[in-house]
């Protein structure tokens, strides 16, 4: 977000609720950024608005889709999208709008050139910042309070907690104890 130039007033979506997407929402709203979070858990709602999400879109639901409609100015995609939802995707952002992929569909992307060139929207994607960036990026959560939310496991049970994990139960991050 720092180096795509997220700041106060910016529309942010996050997509994918899970280990990154927690931090991603605390980000947003730190940077002062209007934070929409996309889930098709319902029972995320309140602990995003915790987080600091002002909007919770629910994808399930055709109502609460439709109501993100051009409203973006950035999208982080943090989950590993299905490649045909590009299309839904590319509907939320507004004129000029941006898509960073933080993780990979499992086949090619697809989408109608006709939305993504018509609103001129830009898809570009980050593993990782390097060096500087992550340290910006440590400093920033220590100045801000930006935390991940944990489940602690000791270490003898290391296969309960991967069947958690496996299961999608984890919230938000699994930490082995010893």
């Amino acid at each position: 977000m720092l180096r795509h130039g997220v700041k106060k007033g910016d529309r942010v979506g996050i997509v994918g609720i899970g280990g990154l997407g927690h931090l991603a929402i605390q980000y947003a709203a730190a940077l002062g950024a209007e934070v929409y979070a996309f889930s098709h858990s319902s029972n995320k709602r309140e602990q995003c608005l915790e987080l600091g999400a002002t909007h919770f879109i629910d994808t399930s639901k055709k109502d609460e889709l439709e109501s993100a409609r051009r409203t973006l100015d950035y999208l982080f995609v943090t989950s590993n999208a299905e490649s045909n939802q590009y299309n839904e995707y590319i509907s939320w952002m507004d004129f000029e709008g941006k898509i960073v992929m933080l993780s990979l569909p499992k086949n090619h992307m697809t989408f109608s050139p006709f939305e993504f060139v018509l609103n001129e929207v830009a898809i570009t994607g980050s593993l990782i910042g390097g060096g500087s960036m992550i340290r910006k990026t440590l400093d920033f959560s220590a100045q801000h309070g930006i935390k991940p939310i944990i489940e602690k496991y000791p270490i003898e049970d290391v296969n309960e907690a991967l069947q958690h994990m496996d299961k999608g139960k984890a919230r938000y991050r699994i930490v082995l104890t010893h």
